[in-house]
């Protein structure tokens, strides 16, 4: 008999880890689009204009994503003999983000869908193995809706080597660049301020700035704009949720997840 603790990390990991491959994906993908369409042969001779999962995840990144919660994909190189100006880098670097917003959309649209077809379905208000089938394909979408608005927010943050840092800089660079000098030199001790900051003082201490907030009000408004309703509270895989407290209350939820 599973733990609730390791039960649920399990349910999430099925629902999750489709969303995240999707996202990661469709992600790396674009950005190898664009930076062909300025005439780069990289990403071509490289094997990232495709599709293939294989060709955009990095397994280890994968890895961290589902088991801490931060991650990374296989990023996509351009040449700058190529990609020149600093606009160029900008929509380069935004394109990325861009394509999960519109997946996720794409994605709430289909859940509005199924919505509308098996009302019922909204009352599965928690993620769990013992659903009706209609229950499966809700959460597999609600799960893969709110990881791309998660690699929407997330990846804008200006931070190297998030694609954030690389939209203001292809914008602003010419105007500052003894900042963009500065902030190239010192990119691992930014990263690892930023971990701290955003990460490691709102889990800990309960203090700090977290982009949990901005995260959930971009999900919530894409929600209320495309599906309408109420809106589930999706969760990530986490290997924190194995030792949580919290976690006990959730038994009577996973065998009951969906209301009568």
């Amino acid at each position: 008999m599973l733990g609730t603790g390791v039960e649920f990390y399990l349910v999430l990991l099925l629902f999750a880890v489709p969303g995240i491959v999707i996202g990661f994906t469709v992600h790396e993908y674009c950005h190898a689009r664009v930076a062909t369409s300025y005439g780069d042969p990289t990403p071509r001779a490289q094997g990232r204009l495709s599709f293939n999962p294989a060709n955009q995840i990095d397994p280890l990144g994968l890895a961290a994503l589902v088991l801490i919660g931060f991650g990374f994909a296989r990023p996509v190189q351009y040449n700058p003999l190529y990609v020149r100006r600093g606009r160029q880098r900008a929509w380069l670097s935004f394109a990325g983000p861009l394509s999960n917003l519109v997946v996720a959309a794409l994605l709430g649209v289909l859940l509005r869908l199924l919505i509308l077809a098996v009302p019922a379905v909204q009352s599965c208000f928690v993620p769990s193995f013992n659903l009706p089938f209609a229950g499966y394909l809700y959460w597999l979408l609600t799960e893969a809706f709110f990881v791309n608005v998660i690699l929407f927010v997330f990846n804008l943050v200006p931070i190297p080597p998030l694609d954030g840092y690389g939209v203001v800089e292809g914008l602003f660079r010419s105007h500052a660049p003894a900042l963009f000098q500065w902030i190239d030199r010192n990119r691992m001790g930014i990263l690892m301020g930023a971990l701290l900051i955003f990460f490691v003082l709102p889990n800990f201490f309960n203090s700090g700035f977290s982009v949990s907030g901005p995260i959930l009000g971009a999900a919530h408004l894409l929600w209320g704009a495309v599906v309408t309703g109420p809106q589930p509270l999706a969760f990530f895989p986490n290997l924190s949720y194995l030792i949580s407290p919290a976690s006990a209350g959730l038994a009577t939820a996973l065998a009951n997840p969906c209301l009568s």
